[in-house]
């Protein structure tokens, strides 16, 4: 079994990871993110290209260079890719790709010369029309070297979800994980459309969390600098960022394989949503070894309520109160009214 502790950014997946890891029996990867299925040119992409809307060969062919060269990232220093060396990486990849690769020739395409790069255009327009034509017609020879390159077939492969399987079977197994555990991915899956991505996995399930949208502008416009990839400091841009991240989530394909839950029910209804959690992965109590070591309510308190603690900001509040009431979380319910002035007045946010 794979679990997927997955959010929107800054929700709350570290809490479940942190919860999983107190558990007999469960593996949890998560010394960096894997967002390999979903991200741009990512598996996805892939499926889409190769399986679903595939344009004579060439879409397919786009697609696999280009989820190759997005993988020549793990060579960037000080950054954290996955959890194997990024030579290991690499290889495993184009062993991936050339799964998936039917035929393959040397050649050139329009998307090699139809860029915004005008030199780059010039050039390869230049070769295509002259020198690689006058020197194949003078030397009756197929001209091979730059800027051709290796053009890939790949048109509805047959294999395509068991070597997607394979692929990421071999990243896990690479890294260390235990295939005789439960192991546990962070961000292997979309938070809005999670089974999007199950097809690339062996039994795949998701724990999907999210946040009061009071706390998660606050925490990424005021404490968190790597909140960058939300709107900052601008409401009404952060409420559409919000709701439409959410608004056309499809229930009904979640089934029985993904459970959706609020980080303030982990803190503030602690046991009731143990129990949510331990039924849906089939856990025991006993296998419960290490209750509250890494995630603890009493402490996660701190990082909750932040609109009560960060002052200067209530018409931004107001405006995320009025347009996404739905979202806000019934703190109300749990005893703790607007003037509840109790809580811890930490502002540590470790989601």
């Amino acid at each position: 079994m794979i679990i997927g502790a997955c959010g929107y950014g800054g929700t709350g997946s570290s809490a479940i990871k942190d919860f999983l890891k107190e558990f007999d029996g469960i593996q949890v990867l998560d010394r960096a993110e894997s967002m390999f299925s979903f991200q741009v040119d990512g598996l996805q992409d892939l499926e889409y290209h190769l399986i679903k809307q595939y344009s004579r060969q060439f879409s397919g062919d786009a697609a696999l260079a280009r989820f190759l060269y997005k993988a020549q990232y793990a060579k960037v220093p000080f950054v954290k890719k996955l959890y194997i060396d990024p030579q290991k990486y690499l290889k495993d990849t184009e062993e991936f790709v050339e799964s998936l690769t039917q035929a393959s020739f040397y050649g050139m395409d329009n998307v090699d010369y139809e860029t915004g790069n005008f030199l780059k255009s010039f050039c390869y327009l230049c070769m295509k029309k002259f020198v690689i034509k006058y020197y194949e017609k003078i030397t009756g020879k197929i001209y091979t070297a730059w800027p051709m390159r290796k053009i890939r077939i790949s048109i509805n492969p047959s294999e395509f979800y068991e070597n997607c399987k394979k692929y990421t079977n071999k990243i896990i197994e690479n890294g260390g994980g235990d295939f005789s555990k439960i192991i546990v991915l962070d961000q292997p899956f979309e938070g809005n459309n999670p089974s999007q991505s199950f097809p690339f996995f062996e039994n795949p399930y998701a724990i999907v969390i999210d946040r009061d949208p009071r706390d998660l502008y606050l925490a990424a416009s005021y404490q968190w600098p790597d909140g960058m990839f939300m709107p900052r400091r601008d409401p009404q841009a952060f409420v559409e960022y919000y709701k439409r991240q959410r608004k056309n989530i499809n229930y009904d394909l979640d089934g029985r394989k993904v459970l959706r839950l609020n980080l303030e029910s982990m803190i503030f209804d602690y046991d009731k949503t143990k129990e949510k959690i331990m039924s849906f992965l089939n856990l025991n109590e006993e296998m419960h070894l290490h209750p509250k070591m890494y995630f603890s309510p009493e402490r996660s308190i701190k990082g909750s309520q932040l609109y009560k603690k960060i002052s200067g900001h209530d018409k931004e509040i107001q405006y995320i109160e009025e347009h996404l009431n739905n979202y806000l979380f019934p703190f109300e319910n749990y005893g703790l009214s607007e003037k509840n002035t109790e809580l811890n007045s930490g502002l540590d946010n470790e989601w």
